[in-house]
């Protein structure tokens, strides 16, 4: 009986053991495998508001070959997969007490499943935070930074602008600004050239956004040369270089003027003042880029020195004949260092000054002839001059109305004509010195010098080095503008009239001019 009732008890039990009533709680049959999580990928760090994917792999080892090999054993046939009887597994994914991720998944026939859920680094606070994914009874962990957000800061990511600018044209600049920060902020950029042209543009620019600011820099006078353009925000700086194309032979608008007046008995400050500012006020007029002068007191730094010394020759001129009343370096590829331009002390101001004009010419590479024609003639002569100055005055000193008047009369009568020598006009002034004038007319009511009898004119030296006299001696006020038009004609004019010749009547004379 004992035997009987020990096999019915075994009988018992395999049936309820075929029947399940023994697996409690454990999913699928005895002896299914457990998951393993073999991996967590996800970023070591997320910036505040970046979002990332975690992702997990999971395997049942075995589970898949023993599938293969299954066909028998109370299943309906080999087709059946193994782990059909394994209940559905619990799968969740937290970073710190953030749920990701939490639900029940099927175990997949061949034994892997991927688990992936979405992390969202704003709804995070900054620092360091656990993964954790967990599938049925298996967990794993990794460690993830979330960083904190930072403030606006504005990089000069690049510059746009030519290689090139030449003087007097506009530069125009481009710069791309980024806020290489996480949040919003305003920033004032500032464009900057060259010594001191700046401009300030304003931006409002979201964490990671960009935006161009343009600057143009109008009519752009610089010295030939490199300069920077630099464009500056709080947090940096970037610049380039654009380069100036400036037009004088110089390479430059301000050249330094020396001065060695040491052998002039007399200040010439004014009249070398005046002779540099007729360049600097006609300069692109007849040189066709800009010049300045600046009167420096060391010869070692001068662009230009101005002598004033007797001229015996110049370049490869050299007549006894000649009377020079300056020589100069001509201009023709590149300037000298310095250049020299010489100037008689003798002559008088308003000549010193026409003569400076001329050498300072040939010094910015102008020949003779060029214009302005007159100021650049090979020969100095009254026709070259405007307006010509005139310095009347009488041996005893003083100047009758009429002698004045018919002096000015025969002046005014080539002031009228339009065919004088090498010259576009003619113009005049009285001044009140022979210091000052380019030619002198002296009225005696005695006379010696040019003894005429009966009285008569004749042209000498005047008190300045080449400067002439026009003596009017012994003569009735009434022929006074004839003498002085038949002494200047020869002068003025490409061909005398007749009626300013010898041969002219005393009743033509006193006519003249009708």
């Amino acid at each position: 009986m004992r035997n009987a009732s020990a096999v019915a008890a075994v009988a018992l039990l395999v049936v309820l053991a075929g029947c399940g009533g023994l697996g409690g709680e454990l999913a699928g049959p005895l002896g299914a495998p457990s998951p393993s999580i073999e991996s967590v990928d996800a970023p070591e760090s997320l910036g505040h508001d970046e979002r990332a994917t975690v992702e997990a792999t999971v395997r049942w080892e075995g589970l898949a070959d023993d599938g293969d090999d299954s066909s028998d054993g109370g299943g309906s046939g080999g087709s059946e997969s193994p782990n059909a009887t394994l209940d559905p597994v619990r799968v969740t994914v937290r970073v710190g007490d953030e749920t990701l991720l939490a639900e029940n998944r099927s175990v997949p026939a061949n034994g892997t499943m991927t688990v992936m859920a979405p992390i969202d680094a704003a709804a995070l606070d900054p620092g360091e935070h656990e993964i954790r994914v967990a599938v049925g009874e298996a967990t794993a962990t990794r460690m993830i930074v979330v960083e904190e957000a930072q403030p606006a800061s504005f990089a000069v990511s690049e510059i746009e602008a030519p290689e090139s600018v030449a003087y007097g044209e506009d530069l125009s600049v481009t710069a791309t600004v980024t806020n290489v920060g996480d949040l919003a902020g305003n920033q004032t950029v500032r464009i900057g050239y060259g010594s001191g042209a700046s401009a300030n543009r304003t931006l409002a620019l979201d964490g990671g956004a960009e935006a161009e600011v343009s600057v143009t820099f109008a009519d752009v006078r610089l010295d030939g040369g490199d300069y920077p353009v630099v464009v500056t925000t709080a947090n940096r700086t970037r610049e380039r270089t654009v380069s100036v194309i400036h037009p004088s032979p110089y390479g430059k608008t301000t050249l330094a003027l020396y001065v060695d007046d040491e052998a002039v008995d007399r200040n010439v400050s004014d009249v070398v003042g005046a002779a540099t500012g007729y360049w600097e006020r006609t300069d692109e007029r007849y040189l066709g880029y800009p010049v300045e002068y600046e009167r420096v007191d060391d010869e070692d730094r001068a662009d230009v020195v101005l002598r004033f010394d007797r001229v015996e020759r110049c370049g490869v001129e050299e007549t006894n004949e000649t009377r020079y009343f300056g020589c100069a370096d001509l201009l023709v590829d590149e300037p000298r260092t310095p250049m020299t331009a010489t100037v008689d002390p003798r002559i008088s101001d308003a000549e010193m000054n026409a003569t400076i004009i001329h050498e300072l010419g040939h010094v910015q590479g102008l020949e003779h002839g060029e214009e302005p024609a007159g100021l650049m003639s090979a020969t100095s002569t009254l026709a070259t001059h405007q307006p010509v100055k005139v310095h009347l005055r009488a041996d005893d000193g003083a100047v009758t109305g009429p002698v004045e008047d018919e002096v000015a009369a025969a002046l005014d009568y080539f002031a009228g004509r339009d065919d004088l020598a090498g010259s576009d006009g003619f113009s005049w002034e009285f001044v009140d010195s022979a210091r000052e004038a380019h030619v002198q007319i002296t009225y005696d009511e005695a006379g010696d010098v040019c003894f005429a009898d009966g009285g008569g004119s004749c042209t000498v030296d005047g008190e300045y080095y080449g400067q002439e006299d026009v003596r009017l001696e012994e003569l009735d006020e009434e022929v006074v503008a004839w003498h002085v038009g038949a002494s200047l004609a020869p002068v003025l004019l490409d061909e005398v009239p007749p009626e300013l010749t010898g041969e002219a009547e005393r009743r033509e004379r006193e006519a003249w001019p009708e």
